[in-house]
């Protein structure tokens, strides 16, 4: 997937800095920030100018989402960013990223999250399943969720090569997928509650996610 972002002195190392995200795993990352915390803010940049040329915002989709489910739903925000959820709602939110960007950040690398098992109501992925190990991403946030708990992930559509395939795959870990929306031709938004985990037929570890790459308009 390719995506015009603006041009800038930043530009060359923002798209450096993506690149290296979607092709190491999560805890190699992490390393990379924590060694040099100035790239997160590069990246971090960057895509946030990115986001201003959306024509919507996936995470103020989720916002409205969670907010129909209630004030008392404990979330664990994966890859959070600026912690928008946490600055946003009243709920008890947990935010993880590879740099504490604020005081609601937690650092930790997503495939290992600081929380018990069965302690969160929500999990979500906006635009986050970035490393090379995304899919113990998943299988964390699925051990963190509760029984009946939502995984809500918003990813850009062009990454997902067959999302019927891509939801067959997350369902095989133990999720049943209630909705499936596609509010514009970026992005595709997945509601999934935490089921027994169904007869494995290699769906999961089968999945693959596209980079998503940027360049100069």
């Amino acid at each position: 997937a390719v995506v015009s972002t603006q041009s800038g002195h930043y530009a060359g190392e923002f798209r450096h800095i993506n690149e290296k995200l979607y092709t190491t795993t999560g805890e190699e990352a992490l390393e990379m920030f924590s060694k040099k915390p100035e790239l997160f803010e590069i990246y971090h940049r960057g895509f946030t100018n990115q986001v201003e040329k959306w024509e919507v915002n996936p995470v103020d989709r989720i916002l409205q989402i969670i907010q129909k489910l209630g004030e008392d739903k404990v979330i664990a925000d994966f890859g959070c960013g600026d912690a928008k959820i946490a600055q946003t709602l009243q709920n008890a939110v947990f935010s993880f990223d590879l740099v504490k960007h604020n005081e609601h950040v937690i650092v930790a690398n997503s495939s290992k999250v600081p929380l018990g098992d069965k302690s969160v109501d929500i999990a979500v992925f906006c635009v986050s399943l970035m490393g090379t190990d995304f899919k113990d991403f998943i299988r964390e946030a699925r051990r963190v969720l509760r029984p009946k708990g939502r995984l809500i992930i918003a990813e850009v559509t062009s990454r997902i090569s067959d999302i019927t395939e891509f939801v067959n795959g997350v369902e095989e870990l133990g999720f049943a997928n209630l909705e499936k929306n596609e509010p514009n031709n970026y992005f595709v938004e997945l509601i999934f509650k935490k089921t027994k985990p169904k007869e494995n037929k290699g769906k999961f570890e089968s999945l693959a996610l596209k980079p998503c790459s940027y360049k100069k308009r």
